[in-house]
């Protein structure tokens, strides 16, 4: 590390004297402006918009002056332009109207409700119409850096375009850090606890640009280059100069692209985070001695369902109809709750509570029988416990009134598609959605089971997936707050389904690893299989399908993952048990 610093230290050296060397020849000049040129190009993957970094160490530095003072106009070469993937925008001559530039911001909180106070602070920075959010990266919890005597942080990445220079924008999360209570004073612990935290980590930044990262108008084509900005002052740098050694800024920036390149250490973001993982591994002395968690927010009090493990969903259907368990605890709302009370016992740390059957062939219900079902069990499990609770349904009416009554999150088997206000009123509360894929609906699915236009029901899952996906996010529902569930069993043959689950690793990654839900609990293919005609003796073949669900070849991402089924006990016996011979190989032989 000692050596990465000094070359680092050194590279900011020649920037400056760069800088200086432009400012003695521009001195006659009233306009002049610094336009840093790479000379050379290594062979790196490329960045958002295709465009090569940045390289400091091989910088040379060409003075632009205006016109109008009849100094010549030495503009950067043309066919770097090209060599960097084109322009993406310009400037008028001497023009000083503000341009849309696109920032990528560090977000985190370790006091008081975390994800409120995140939540708060993006709602506060767009207020003025400055600045406008576009993508969130995921959540996660990680253990304090440098003081580590505090709670632990909630931590990502977001990305906005802004009317603001740099320094504006700097001051803008000043002020919003402030009106929620951080204490700016100056008499704070450096590093200590805060309610709210916003860093710039990246900026957009020109072709020819003053020190203080606002465009030179001297030029009528000053073109924006993605993420490239190098600026220090007194107040700001940029990039965030500790970015590289922290795994909770990194790992969100890869969320949301991970092809980005560091404009001074000329890395894609994927290789400085393999690099400080790398590390790690080996025993790499880091403050940060914990793994940075991927989280899943829930309303109600700041809570989190922390992907530390495979999530258990325990089902409860308070349905007459349902095809395993229909009837047993549709008429009581005491034997529902107390069912769910032992789900939660056995090892669910979410109960899914459905009032209509989604089986293939079920009859629609109306929304008030539908609510009628639901709502007073809801209530009475809020009452004995702290557990999560999704609603399973398709209609926003009911995903309202379950949300105000005690659930934390709506499990729509349409995704979003049955029920056109699904997606604006989820979004409107704030709550995590599992978006499902089904084609068709209840009745007419098992007719729609042909992918052979989508290359195979896998890509064609994950095709559909993600353009629900895309839909949830133009709602309002940032992927911070998206579950995926590739629907086993609904609208799929069963070669189909276990297509899905065999490839359920390719459907991560196809989907940008968003977590992912898996339902294969006791349903009709598994009956297929094993020739079982009773759901409720299917469990064995439920488990070899969640097993199967599980199977991960890839290190290089988070694997968040739910598991929906009938018998939680069963279940996370044989998680647990799956998991002793990666306990045996890690553990030293006992004497």
């Amino acid at each position: 590390m000692k050596s990465s610093r000094n070359a680092l230290s050194s590279s900011r050296v020649l920037y400056y004297i760069l800088v200086a060397m432009n400012m003695m020849a521009v001195r006659s000049c009233a306009r002049g402006a610094v336009v840093f040129v790479n000379a050379h190009h290594p062979k790196v993957r490329r960045g958002v918009f295709g465009l090569l970094p940045f390289r400091v160490n091989h910088l040379s530095a060409k003075v632009s002056a205006d016109q109008s003072y009849g100094a010549p106009r030495n503009k950067i070469d043309r066919s770097l332009l090209q060599i960097r993937g084109g322009s993406s925008s310009s400037n008028p001559p001497h023009s000083m109207q503000p341009t849309w530039r696109k920032a990528y911001l560090g977000v985190g909180s370790n006091l008081g409700n975390q994800f409120e106070n995140i939540v708060n602070a993006l709602s506060q920075l767009q207020s003025s119409g400055d600045v406008r959010l576009l993508r969130t990266s995921f959540l996660r919890k990680t253990a304090p850096m440098y003081v580590t005597d505090q709670p632990d942080f909630l931590n990502g990445a977001v990305e906005v375009e802004t009317m603001l220079t740099p320094l504006q924008l700097l001051h803008a999360l000043k002020n919003v850090e402030g009106n929620l209570g951080r204490d700016l004073s100056g008499n704070a612990t450096r590093f200590g606890p805060r309610p709210v935290d916003l860093d710039i980590l990246l900026f957009d930044g020109f072709e020819v640009q003053n020190q203080d990262g606002t465009a030179a108008d001297t030029i009528s084509d000053n073109n924006l280059l993605p993420s490239a900005l190098t600026m220090q002052t007194d107040e700001l740098e940029i990039p965030h100069p500790r970015m590289a050694e922290r795994e909770f800024v990194l790992a969100p920036l890869n969320d949301m692209d991970s092809e980005i390149v560091h404009p001074l250490l000329n890395k894609t973001l994927w290789d400085l985070l393999s690099s400080l993982r790398c590390k790690s591994s080996i025993g790499y002395k880091r403050q940060d001695v914990e793994k940075a968690t991927r989280v899943l927010p829930l309303p109600h009090g700041g809570r989190m369902l922390v992907f530390n493990e495979t999530i258990i969903m325990g089902i409860l259907n308070v349905t007459p109809d349902s095809f395993s368990d229909g009837g047993k605890f549709s008429d009581s709302v005491e034997s529902a709750a107390l069912q769910a009370m032992q789900l939660e016992k056995d090892g669910a740390r979410i109960i899914d509570v459905g009032g209509e059957s989604t089986r293939p062939g079920a009859e629609e219900v109306s929304v008030d029988e539908e609510l009628r079902r639901v709502l007073p069990v809801i209530a009475r499990i809020r009452e004995g416990s702290d557990v999560a609770i999704s609603i399973d349904t398709r209609h926003s009416r009911v995903a309202k009134a379950a949300i105000e009554a005690g659930a934390d999150i709506v499990n729509d088997v349409s995704g979003g598609t049955h029920d056109p206000n699904m997606l604006s009123c989820v979004a409107s509360m704030g709550v995590p959605i599992i978006l499902m894929h089904m084609r068709g609906n209840p009745k007419t699915m098992q007719a729609m089971t042909n992918y052979s236009e989508n290359n195979g029901v896998v890509a064609g899952v994950a095709h559909e997936l993600m353009e629900r996906s895309a839909a949830a996010e133009a709602a309002g529902i940032h992927r911070w707050l998206q579950v995926l569930d590739p629907g086993i069993g609904f609208a799929k043959t069963t070669d189909g389904n276990l297509s899905l689950l065999k490839g359920a690793d390719a459907l991560r990654k196809t989907c940008d690893d968003l977590p992912f839900l898996f339902g294969p609990s006791r349903k009709g293919f598994i009956g297929k299989i094993t020739d079982e005609d009773d759901p409720n003796e299917r469990d064995f073949g439920t488990i070899a399908a969640c097993l199967a669900a599980l199977h991960s070849n890839r290190d290089d991402k988070d694997s968040c993952t739910i598991l929906r089924v009938h018998n939680v006990k069963a279940l996370k016996q044989a998680i647990l048990t799956s998991f002793i011979k990666a306990l045996t190989l890690n553990s030293k032989p006992e004497n």
